[in-house]
């Protein structure tokens, strides 16, 4: 058995706002493992950037933010570390790519300062030593003529590069985990292809958890081996991705799936689509959040919330129909 590296037990983060406190993650609980590739996947608004964030606390906790549960890492809760004991965590233990590079790297510095910046904070080295290791990551990235790119500035490189620019800021340290939030959205299908392989060839490197947040079933079927579905703030799915895409046993899991469109489909036939849209946080509907949206909902559905229950030795659902099948075919 992989060693766990995070465990993530009923998780919530709550947001003040002009209309009052809107609950954003509701009791999520999950474990990562070393060298493993984890999919958290679900429409946008259901909550997947915002567990990411939670764990790393990155969100203001004086005037925003509200967290709940417990993160632990190497046997500590994270919500009971300072702030300055989580800055040490933050890029040397857990590291975080964000989906838009040009946003997150500082446009005033070179590459090759925001790399160093990171190892001269957190392995006190000199920078010489840095810089030497800054150019060493460029290449182990894949970015041509690293030298050279190590002085130029985010604007001067190519979306591709950015994005490899910030995995080589968040390998620097060599994390025990990397967070991949939607690493790709804002790339062409070409470059999604190189920036995925390069994370799974440094995930084998470094033996290190990937935690891959993306609404793309596709790249999670190939690179990961196991997929949590989110909605609403909540788990609604987990499992082993061969028994989550042979056997979904949520209506919305099926539903992303048969949202994909396939090579098959006759001329004229509308591409599947999930009837509906994602509730707002301060419009969360009682009993089953996707009650709303699903085919088979019931009264029970409309009225009480479902648990999230183990339905095999490797997956899991949040959905009233759902156990009820598997009790009967037991």
């Amino acid at each position: 058995m992989a060693e766990k590296i995070i465990e993530v037990v009923n998780l919530g983060t709550r947001f003040k706002t002009e209309r009052g406190v809107l609950k954003a993650i509701d009791g999520v609980s999950f474990d990562v493992y070393r060298g493993e590739m984890l999919g958290i996947v679900g429409e946008s608004g259901c909550g997947k950037s915002v567990t990411s964030q939670s764990i790393l606390r990155l969100y203001d906790e004086k005037r925003l933010a509200v967290y709940s549960g417990e993160v632990r890492f190497e046997g500590k809760n994270l919500f009971d570390l300072s702030e300055k004991e989580m800055q040490d965590i933050r890029g040397e233990k857990i590291s975080m790519v964000f989906q838009d590079a040009l946003s997150s790297l500082n446009p005033v510095f070179t590459v090759g300062n925001q790399i160093m910046e990171s190892l001269m904070i957190h392995r006190k080295i000199s920078k010489q030593e840095a810089k030497n290791r800054a150019i060493e990551m460029l290449g182990l990235v894949g970015i041509p003529d690293p030298q050279r790119r190590f002085y130029q500035y985010p604007f001067e490189l190519s979306g591709g590069m950015r994005q490899r620019v910030m995995i080589a800021v968040a390998l620097a340290c060599s994390p025990k985990v990397l967070i991949a939030d939607e690493p790709t959205t804002a790339l062409d299908v070409t470059i999604q292809a190189q920036i995925m392989d390069l994370i799974v060839e440094m995930n084998h490197k470094f033996d290190m958890g990937v935690m891959l947040i993306t609404h793309d079933l596709a790249v999670v079927a190939e690179t990961c081996k196991r997929v949590i579905v989110m909605y609403l703030g909540q788990i609604v799915e987990e499992g082993l991705v061969n028994d989550i895409f042979d056997h979904p046993a949520h209506p919305y899991t099926t539903g992303l799936m048969d949202s994909i469109p396939k090579l098959d489909s006759k001329k004229g036939e509308r591409l599947h689509q999930i009837k509906g849209t994602v509730p707002l946080l301060n419009q969360i509907p009682t009993g089953c959040r996707f009650a709303p949206r699903c085919p088979y909902a019931t009264d029970k559905c409309h009225e009480e919330m479902p648990e999230l229950v183990q339905i095999s030795p490797t997956q899991k659902v949040r959905c009233h129909r759902a156990v009820a099948h598997t009790a009967e075919e037991v």
